[in-house]
């Protein structure tokens, strides 16, 4: 049973090792032959989310919110010391009344990633705690210090998934999760300052003809702009066209080319990655589970066998079980009946 098994599993992961490498070589093929980036590459994200404008009125969309502009802010941040870790994100930035975005491509499941999700915000959160004394002028015009109010502006991070964060049965129709900090009891938010957007895009289903609001045609694009001959009629929006145009492959130069060829592979990568994993876990299961009948079935002959008053020996010349293994079946099954 067990050379059988690892000489399926080596068949499978031949097999499988295969796949992998003939489908990176597709995802450089189909480049050819697409009109628009896979905006969710890390150099097609960047492409879009680096545009101010862009960027912007993909806040606005997700957030529902009103901001007329932004500053990008360094997407590698530091702890207060050396030792401590970084956070890096995709995409920083801050709004003119103080308050800060994070945006965040992940395009594979990831270990923790709630917890991730709690290291990033803490960085804008503490790098708004003010370095040193904090003062303000009297009417002598003398320099006073005075306590720090722990007055901070909203921190917001968007998460856009392109897998399954929330597999629950009642979260399969929800594309878009919103989470706060609430007090439970009371059922009301115990702070605005603080709020993520998760967006599972396998989620989002909605054909171009049901296409609403602005964050449907964001999320639209997200999903399937790589796969679409040309823009949507329905996102005729001005910021639609602009992102549309940005995302031509023909308006790329030869170096973005280059770098965004480099960052299909990458993406292409992480996706056969999941498939191959899948696909490995579907196998492993079946062969446990063939397993697992197997020897279930022997263990029921080696009882009846003994209901007939067979010896230990008689019952070994007739399995390939040894003695130790029949006592210990016939052993368990007379502590279970007592």
């Amino acid at each position: 049973d067990t050379h059988c098994r690892v000489f399926q599993k080596i068949i499978c992961n031949f097999t499988l090792w295969n796949c992998w490498n003939m489908a990176k070589g597709k995802g450089l093929e189909s480049i050819g032959s697409s009109v628009f980036m896979n905006i969710k590459t890390d150099f097609g994200f960047k492409k879009i989310f680096g545009n101010k404008v862009l960027l912007t009125a993909f806040l606005n969309a997700i957030l529902d919110k009103d901001i007329a502009g932004i500053e990008y802010l360094p997407a590698e941040q530091l702890g207060y010391i050396r030792e401590n870790r970084r956070a890096v994100y995709d995409v920083y930035c801050t709004a003119a009344d103080g308050e800060r975005f994070i945006v965040e491509m992940q395009a594979s499941p990831q270990m923790h990633f709630a917890e991730r999700i709690l290291f990033y915000m803490s960085y804008p959160v503490i790098s708004q705690a003010p370095k040193g004394s904090v003062t303000r002028t009297d009417s002598g015009g003398k320099e006073i210090k005075v306590p720090w109010n722990y007055s901070l502006s909203g921190v917001y991070m968007i998460c856009i998934l392109d897998n399954i964060m929330f597999p629950e049965k009642e979260a399969a129709d929800i594309v878009t999760e919103q989470i706060k900090i609430v007090r439970q009891k009371a059922g009301r938010f115990f702070t605005d300052k603080w709020e993520v957007q998760t967006i599972e895009l396998p989620k989002f289903r909605k054909t171009e003809d049901e296409l609403e609001t602005a964050a449907d045609k964001w999320l639209y694009s997200l999903k399937h702009m790589e796969k679409l001959p040309g823009r949507p009629e329905r996102l005729n929006d001005k910021i639609f066209s602009e992102s549309y145009e940005n995302a031509k492959i023909n308006n790329l130069t030869s170096k973005d080319m280059k770098a965004y060829s480099k960052s299909v592979l990458e993406y292409d990568d992480v996706i056969s990655s999941m498939n191959y994993r899948e696909m490995i876990g579907r196998n492993e299961g079946r062969i446990e589970g063939r397993i697992e009948g197997r020897n279930e079935a022997r263990i029921k002959f080696v009882q009846n066998c003994r209901k007939h008053n067979m010896t230990i020996g008689q019952i070994v010349a007739l399995t390939s079980l040894t003695e130790k293994e029949i006592s210990d079946i016939l052993a368990e099954r007379y502590e279970s009946m007592h």
